[in-house]
């Protein structure tokens, strides 16, 4: 009997080794499993960094003289996509391993910005600004690049979990967050805020956070569900501005850019339920902005994570809207 349990303790060990082996990604993401990807300015000019969820082990990846800003993690975590002028000041997409090498330039237009994956990695959606913010796809390599939509400004594409849909930022059909198919076809309003921006899908697709002017004077971050029913709740409050929030990959956290007046930028954890909140990056000379969570599809990094009681304090409003 305890022969087979043994060995039974022994297979088990072994089948965990292996599928580590199997599915841990290279680079910065194998060493710390969630990683935030972010811009700062605290060496004195805009470089790409990375960190650990909890704000640790905060590592610079990109050391070049122009700006490099608005870093985008690959669904597998080897890489990142991210925005720099450094070719003749022209705001590029570029893409790097997420340890900082292979460097590789993928577009060459002068306002290219805000590069998003898909999930299956394939393809980038972003942002041209020329003669208009649009939003454009093109394979991860830069071929293909495709126009998706026409009229107005649409910008800050966010593709859905599943692939199926690109949400942005639109002020066409009235201003809010919008989503449609990867071909640009059936467009849909999913947040009726008319400042609403930097849409957020939840890991499990049933909420959108993002920032508005919605109530004060202030930037806040709320979260929409996205199911018809129109409810929204107000995660943060009062002074400052909060900006540019990004769900964690397990939904329970969203990470976010406070922004004091006359003062640098810090980038902030908060709870989903929006009552607990924990600053991330360190106050120095320089600001932090642009996080940018490494989230594996269809893999949590804690599978005890419990969406029921998560939710619980979001599905019920306790005055309203």
């Amino acid at each position: 009997m305890s022969f087979n349990v043994g060995r039974f303790i022994a297979a088990a060990l072994t089948v965990t080794v292996f599928m580590q082996m199997q599915f841990a990604p290279s680079g910065y993401a194998a060493r710390a499993l969630p990683g935030i990807a972010f811009t700062s300015t605290r060496d004195g000019n805009s470089e790409i960094y990375v960190m650990d969820s909890d704000g640790g082990n905060q590592v610079r990846l990109t050391y070049d003289p122009a700006r490099d800003y608005q870093p985008a993690w690959s669904p597998d975590g080897d890489r990142i996509a991210f925005v720099s002028d450094r070719d003749d000041g022209h705001k590029c997409i570029f893409v790097m391993d997420s340890n900082g090498r292979n460097l590789t330039q993928i577009t060459r237009e002068s306002h290219d910005l805000e590069p998003a994956w898909s999930p299956d990695g394939a393809k980038i959606a972003f942002t041209r600004n020329k003669g208009g913010r649009q939003i454009w796809v093109m394979d991860a390599d830069g071929g293909n690049q495709t126009r998706l939509t026409t009229v107005g400004g649409n910008y800050q594409p966010v593709w859905s979990r599943d692939g199926e849909r690109i949400t942005f930022t639109s002020h066409v059909g009235g201003s809010g967050i919008f989503a449609m198919d990867e071909k640009g076809e059936n467009r849909e309003k999913l947040v009726r805020d008319w400042a609403a921006s930097h849409p957020s899908w939840s890991p499990d697709g049933r909420w959108m956070t993002y920032e508005s002017w919605q109530q004060g004077q202030f930037l806040q971050i709320y979260a929409s569900r996205i199911d018809g029913s129109g409810f929204t709740k107000r995660l943060t409050r009062d002074g400052p501005h909060k900006r540019y929030p990004v769900w964690s990959p397990e939904g329970d956290a969203i990470a976010y850019v406070s922004v004091p007046a006359f003062e640098n930028t810090t980038i902030q954890l908060i709870t989903a339920d929006g009552d607990h909140i924990k600053q991330l990056s360190e106050e120095h000379f320089g600001s932090d902005t642009d996080p940018a969570w490494f989230a594996p599809v269809g893999w949590s990094v804690s599978p005890s994570a419990s969406f029921i009681t998560m939710w619980g304090e979001i599905k019920e409003p306790k005055s309203g809207r």
